[in-house]
């Protein structure tokens, strides 16, 4: 024989409607006050935007000027040495130059990078310049 549970089921009454409505409303007010918070972008880095003016410029100008009679994807060799003899080197696009239209990535940010600190070192050097 199969025993039959006849214990009685408890039915709990639903909430009052006003504390759902409550409820509702304060969590609308927690995600109102924590959104800002959330959204909230951390502090922009700054770039120098100068710098990057300056290193291009520098770059148009010797592909303007002083190799300008040369292909432009064909003048990279030419124009990195234009722009500063000591990174050119120090790039060793004077031991393994580049082939004409090659692009190297990495060089070319090793370039890059050394140019931008001449820069910045002459920008240095002509304010202690000034000062004296």
């Amino acid at each position: 024989m199969v025993a039959i549970n006849t214990a009685k089921l408890e039915i709990t009454p639903p909430t009052p409607r006003w504390v759902q409505v409550l409820t509702k409303i304060l969590l609308v007010l927690i995600i109102l006050f924590l959104l800002p918070e959330l959204v909230r972008a951390g502090p922009k880095k700054r770039k120098n935007r100068s710098l990057e003016k300056l290193y291009n410029a520098r770059i148009v100008r010797c592909e303007t000027g002083h190799c300008g009679d040369h292909i432009l994807e064909e003048s990279m060799n030419c124009v990195t040495e234009c722009v500063s003899k000591r990174c050119h080197h120090e790039a060793s696009f004077d031991v393994n130059p580049l082939e004409d239209g090659e692009i190297d990535e990495g060089r070319a940010i090793m370039f890059a990078q050394c140019v931008k600190h001449e820069i910045l070192r002459e920008k240095y050097n002509a304010r202690a310049a000034l000062k004296k």
